[in-house]
């Protein structure tokens, strides 16, 4: 706050040393009443503005520091003492403000409360727009609002001149009043301030100018208006102490400047030229007063790869290998994630006729890391086409928010109309990250609260039934969360609902082929449908039940438990990724123990291997074995470990087997790894398929293998899936994205 008014301080004596060198002896009295009231308010907010300068992040390749460090020396601590301050300086200084405001705000309240009884225990008369107020005590002429007032006396008998009158009524029809006021409740705010004052003092003079102005614009005889300006300043019995100070009186200082002012003819030119003046003065103070704030930030770059006639790979002008090609990458693009990089990161393959057998690899290499939208040309065609390098991507060179922008508008433009193509009036955006998380306009919304999140963000198209709905997952969604989502949308009337993700999880009982749509039909796009057997189905229901509850009050009983473990063990790797994890359990000191089977197993195994252990020589221990031992061991309670078998004293496992060394100077013989063969193209895959005897489908029909490979040859567009219904292998070849209910 102090640094704060310390500019704002700085701002008004720039803008006041500017008014007094260049305007304040010129004729140009409107601009300068303007100019004032502007710079007063300015002074404010330069210093509150910031100008955000967004920094892209370079890349930077990891450096590793090998660092010394030597024994630590013993450091006996240092305590020091910290003397309290017996003087509460913030408090000290806030009353002393609250008292400072408390006597100005006082002070004007006063005033005005004075100008209210004078106006309303005085007789007043109205001349157009203006009311001349007619007091009984001997004050100067002066203005306040639309109020004039007068000593009734004087103005009956005639004794005010009719220049004095005019004067004052110019105060009254341009206002001052308003200026005066305005600088009273900034001088109750910032009392502390001088600024405040020679600013309300130097308005109030160019008010004098304007009325002076206005006066001398109908009359030919200046003298005799100067002439009774002195009169009135040198008269007596005008007690100065009995005019108020927030009206405008005639009876003003720095007669000598007013005078001086009254002769003063201003060219346009001039006034043109000190206008110009001010903007170099304006650009230097918000370059030196206001706020500068350095964001930086990660954008997405598309992925430039030459390959060149001798085979070297260049990746966005940089050299790099096949090995290291996936790190670079990864190293341009900030390490967005799967996400980021499967639907936004764009990879363009330039290469030369000789070395088109690289393309394969690199795009291996590219799709290890997540990349799937890449384009490759031969430079002879660029010379052809006449292309003229890479041509960047809608998403180079854009932030990650900036990106999502550009493709919800891409969406929004895809699907104007909803199901019975009628126009839609809003699409609500929905993202799913970790499987269960809903996130709607960047913040996470629990499931309950959706409607009430939407509902408040578009009122008028839940209103008029015109709502549609994309939902977006990073890596992976269960049917059973999108029915949820989609049935709580489905209560404000949504029109329409589309599932975006790359990997859909739904049991197999759920499965249907070529649906009709409907209105209330979801449509899912996505690049690999899981079917789960029913037995994945109960295991994620029993998990997701169990993983509900604490930890430590997590009881599961043995039959689920034994189901748990035995479908966990036959899950592949993608289906526990896919999978709610599994629920663990504490072990507990009175649970009631391992069943009589299980304490059965335990015994006989640890007798076995206790007796071979003792007896010595060459012995063979099962790793299934000693798993099997150490789960029951931790049922167990302790009255049955107290007469259960003890535990065997298994020997450390062997070592591994040491890596072949190399002497120095010499080479290896141990071949270096294959790199990683490249994918299948559709084509190849429904040959090799074919050749195993898949049952191939096209857009729901069942075709032959020959057919299917025909299909594939004449369009490469089309879209091939697999999986194993019943054991057999289904090759399906579509068109359009599947559809669920």
């Amino acid at each position: 706050m102090a640094i704060y008014l310390l500019k704002s301080a700085a701002c008004m004596s720039i803008f006041l040393l500017f008014y007094k060198l260049l305007l304040e002896k010129e004729s140009m009295h409107h601009f300068k009443r303007y100019f004032l009231l502007t710079a007063i308010i300015a002074s404010f907010i330069i210093p509150q503005i910031v100008f955000t300068e967004y920094v892209d992040i370079e890349p930077t390749t990891a450096v590793t520091q090998v660092i010394t460090i030597n024994e630590p020396q013993e450091i006996q601590p240092v305590i020091q003492v910290v003397e309290e301050s017996p003087m509460n300086w913030s408090l000290i200084l806030y009353t002393l403000y609250v008292f400072g405001a408390a006597v100005f705000g006082f002070r004007f309240m006063y005033n005005l409360f004075k100008i209210w009884k004078r106006i309303r225990n005085n007789p007043k008369t109205k001349h157009s727009a203006i009311y001349r107020i007619l007091l009984k005590e001997q004050l100067p002429p002066h203005t306040f609002l639309r109020y004039i007032f007068l000593n009734k006396q004087k103005l009956e008998t005639n004794s005010i001149p009719n220049s004095v009158l005019l004067h004052e009524e110019t105060h009254a029809i341009q206002r001052h009043s308003l200026d005066v006021l305005f600088l009273e409740v900034l001088q109750v705010v910032f009392w502390f301030n001088p600024l405040i004052y020679l600013f309300k003092k130097t308005i109030k003079l160019n008010h004098e100018f304007l009325a002076d102005s206005a006066v001398l614009n109908g009359l030919e005889d200046h003298l005799n208006y100067q002439n009774t300006l002195l009169s009135y300043l040198s008269n007596d019995s005008f007690n100065p102490h009995q005019s108020v100070g927030i009206a405008n009186a005639i009876n003003y200082s720095s007669i000598k400047k007013r005078f001086i002012i009254m002769k003063k003819q201003t060219s346009k030119k001039s006034i043109l030229l000190r206008s110009l003046l001010l903007l170099p003065v304006l650009a230097l103070m918000l370059y030196g007063f206001s706020q500068k704030n350095v964001v930086s930030q990660n954008t997405i770059k598309d992925i430039n790869i030459e390959i060149t006639k001798s085979g070297d790979l260049l990746i966005n002008d940089e050299p790099a290998t096949l090995e290291n090609l996936s790190t670079e990458v990864v190293r341009i693009n900030h390490n967005f994630g799967p996400y980021i990089t499967r639907n936004y990161i764009k990879a363009h393959i330039l290469y030369d006729e000789n070395q088109y057998k690289l393309i394969d690899q690199v795009k291996a290499e590219l799709a290890v890391i997540g990349i799937s939208n890449i384009e490759h040309f031969s430079k002879r065609t660029t010379k052809i086409l006449g292309k003229n390098g890479f041509k960047p991507s809608e998403y180079h060179g854009k932030t990650v928010d900036e990106a999502k922008e550009i493709r919800r508008n891409n969406v929004f433009n895809e699907h104007k109309t909803d199901a019975n193509n009628e126009p839609l009036l809003e699409i609500v955006w929905i993202e799913v990250k970790n499987e269960n998380q809903i996130w709607f306009n960047n913040e996470h919304v629990p499931l309950s609260q959706l409607n009430e999140k939407v509902k408040a963000e578009y009122p008028l198209a839940v209103k008029n039934n015109k709502l549609s709905a994309q939902i977006y997952a990073k890596e992976i969604i269960n049917s059973a969360f999108t029915n949820a989502i989609s049935q709580e949308l489905r209560k404000l009337k949504t029109s329409s609902i589309t599932v975006f993700t790359d990997r859909y999880i739904m049991p197999e009982d759920e499965y249907k082929e070529n649906i009709s749509t409907t209105p209330n039909t979801v449509i899912l796009k996505t690049n690999n449908i899981i079917l789960q057997s029913n037995k994945i189905t109960k295991y994620n229901s029993l998990a997701k039940k169990y993983n509900a509850i604490p930890i430590e009050k997590r009881r599961i009983p043995q039959s689920d438990l034994k189901f748990l473990e035995s479908t966990y063990k036959k899950m592949t790797v993608e289906e526990r990724k896919a999978a709610h994890p599994f629920p663990e359990c504490l072990p507990k000191e009175n649970q009631d123990g391992a069943s009589e089977e299980q304490l059965s197993k335990y015994n006989s195994l640890a007798k076995r291997y206790n007796t071979m252990i003792s007896e010595g020589g060459n012995i063979r221990i099962l790793k299934s074995d000693v798993d099997q031992l150490t789960y029951i061991y931790g049922l167990m309670s302790v009255k049955q470990k107290e007469n259960a078998a003890p535990f065997p004293d298994f020997p450390e496992p062997p070592p591994a087997p040491m890596a072949p060394k190399v002497a120095k100077g010499e080479k290896s013989n141990i071949p270096p790894p294959p790199s990683p063969p490249p994918p299948p193209s559709p084509l190849d895959y429904a040959t090799r398929m074919a050749k195993k005897g898949a049952t191939f489908f096209y857009e729901g029909k069942k075709v032959s293998s020959g057919k299917a490979i025909d299909l594939l040859k004449k369009n490469k567009e089309l879209n091939i899936e697999s999986r194993e219904k019943n054991g057999k292998a289904e090759v399906r070849i579509t068109k359009e994205p599947v559809t669920i209910e």
